[in-house]
């Protein structure tokens, strides 16, 4: 006897068709998102704390350049003040520094013609340092 037809096989296919995720899943695809939005935002923290450290560092640049500057076209003489800079030297004289831990105002010592930075009650800076750790007073 042969049989031709088998028709209890053709149900069991195996296949199992579904859509949409399961709550597992979708807690799963929430909490890796979650840490990932995590390690970007405090990523983007430190980079944008490192980037005022460094403007810090080029303003200070800028202004100890400027009165270098100064001093070779007035015959060694340092300016009075760092006012006294002409738009040769510097285009805008700012009197205050920010960076990524602190702020405060720039010192300018005439006789000597050096810059440095002191905190806004006008001491100098000596522990006080940036995200890398570095001490502002060795800016």
């Amino acid at each position: 006897m042969k049989i031709s037809n088998i028709s209890f096989l053709s149900d069991c296919s195996g296949s199992f068709s579904r859509k949409g995720f399961t709550l597992i899943e979708m807690l799963v695809v929430i909490s890796v998102v979650g840490i990932l939005v995590t390690l970007a935002g405090y990523n983007h923290t430190r980079v944008l704390k490192n980037a005022k450290d460094t403007a810090l560092k080029r303003e200070l640049s800028e202004l100890r350049t400027a009165v270098y500057r100064f001093s070779l076209d007035n015959s060694g003489r340092f300016p009075e003040t760092l006012q006294d800079l002409s738009g040769d030297e510097l285009r805008n004289v700012s009197l205050q520094w920010q960076g990524s831990m602190g702020s405060g105002t720039y010192h300018y010592e005439p006789e000597a013609g050096t810059i440095s930075l002191f905190d806004p009650q006008n001491q100098a800076l000596s522990a006080q340092a940036d995200q890398s750790g570095i001490k502002y007073g060795d800016y």
